[in-house]
């Protein structure tokens, strides 16, 4: 079985499972493969794992610098309409 088999039937897999389920499925179809398929499975399987923990990071750190941008916009926002604010800026 080739490299990109074992690809293919992690997507068909993850298309007709999720979670436990998913998990599941894996452990079925891992039963069926011969040593180096199996070992091409754990690199496939952990390749995905890495690619969804960067982008789920990613996501936090957008996330969080978006949120960080709003509040010093706000903040600056609330400065320009206090008194204060509008002395700075005479």
């Amino acid at each position: 079985m080739s490299d990109r088999d074992v690809e293919l039937a992690v997507d068909e897999l993850a298309e007709a499972h999720s979670g436990e389920a998913f998990a599941e499925a894996v452990r079925r179809y891992s039963a069926t493969l011969g040593e180096d398929d199996r070992e091409e499975l754990k690199a496939v399987l952990l390749e995905r794992a890495r690619l969804l923990e960067d982008a789920v990071d990613e996501r936090f750190r957008a996330r969080g610098w978006m949120r960080r941008t709003f509040n010093l916009l706000e903040e600056i926002g609330r400065e320009d309409r206090s008194p204060r604010g509008n002395r700075r800026n005479r």
